[in-house]
């Protein structure tokens, strides 16, 4: 598999020779290892943009002839009331949400070592109303998650804080998405702190197939600047194209199946520690395959997740969500 990711995590030698003595080899390549782990969460971070839409909106929000009415479809003079949300009131915000995330696997190395990866994300997260503009609709949102994860002998802890924005016109939508971070990180008795700030945009197509199905392709670039204590500073470039189907089982239950390339950018500078010259750490792309399932109860949404992914980082990911809508 062509590599696309080639992370600049151990930057320019001159930089690091100006690091204490405690920053030995070992250190920093553990520290390599945090960074990496918070490039991948930068894919996790830009899924929390999803979270303000429900599987049932895209079913909810247009009228589908020769079907029976839903609630708020109609106005009262039998009128479709298109683009308003399915749950009409005055309240400004749309949904509030809580989100667990359990991320487990192996991540593979460019110098054919292989770590053991597991990240655990809590979080809280809330969305708006759609906003007519005159040229479509705008939305937004807002998330903050607790993080753990560990690696062999390495532990971090850290927060992140995030803002997006859901523009839609027609049967075409663009999400923007910024955060920004800190993981805290204590490994062979080195701690260390690795800080951060991800942007990224995607770009995507909602298409109705049918009254019970739509398929939506999408593409997001994302752009992640990390500032470490034991390396110069270094950044992420991501590209993920994506498929996704979203479909209506019966009332109240929806699915949707989604396949995804995460590809990464970077430079791949060697690194010169105490007059030794160390190869920098890097790994491959990964595919990214999904299933998710949502049950609708009143103003209740249950949604659960589990992805596979191949490539770089092997393991799956699992997710559990509820929503209350305003």
């Amino acid at each position: 598999m062509k590599k696309f990711i080639k992370y600049n995590l151990l930057l320019l030698g001159g930089a690091l020779l100006g690091i204490t003595n405690s920053a030995d080899a070992a250190s920093i390549y553990d520290n390599s290892m945090v960074a990496l782990n918070i490039n991948m969460l930068s894919d996790t971070f830009m899924s929390y943009a999803n979270r303000g839409e429900n599987l049932s909106d895209y079913f909810r929000t247009y009228a589908s002839y020769g079907t029976m009415h839903r609630v708020d479809e109609y106005g009262d003079d039998g009128s479709t009331l298109k683009g308003t949300d399915t749950f009409a009131n005055k309240s400004f915000i749309k949904t509030i949400w809580l989100n667990a995330n359990h991320i487990n696997g192996h991540m593979h190395y460019n110098d054919n070592t292989s770590k053991h990866v597991r990240l655990n994300l809590a979080t809280v997260g809330m969305s708006t109303k759609s906003m007519d503009t005159g040229y479509g609709t705008l939305s937004f949102g807002g998330f903050a998650s607790y993080i753990n994860t560990k690696i062999p002998n390495i532990k971090s802890n850290g927060d992140v804080a995030g803002f997006f924005t859901d523009y839609k016109y027609d049967i075409f939508g663009t999400k923007i998405l910024a955060n920004i971070g800190s993981l805290n990180t204590s490994a062979g008795g080195q701690d260390s702190t690795n800080s951060w700030v991800n942007a990224a945009d995607e770009i995507y197509v909602n298409l109705k197939l049918d009254k019970t199905l739509y398929f939506k392709p999408s593409v997001y670039v994302g752009y992640t600047w990390v500032s470490s204590d034991l390396t110069s500073d270094y950044n992420f470039l991501n590209v993920v194209p994506s498929v996704r189907f979203i479909k209506e089982i019966v009332p109240n239950w929806y699915a949707a199946f989604s396949a995804r390339y995460v590809t990464h950018f970077g430079g791949d500078d060697d690194v010169t520690i105490d007059g030794a010259t160390h190869d920098g750490l890097s790994t491959d792309n990964y595919t990214d395959i999904g299933i998710d399932l949502e049950y609708n109860l009143n103003r209740f949404v249950f949604g659960g997740n589990v992805h596979k992914t191949l490539g770089g980082f092997d393991g799956l990911s699992t997710n559990l969500n509820i929503k209350y809508v305003f």
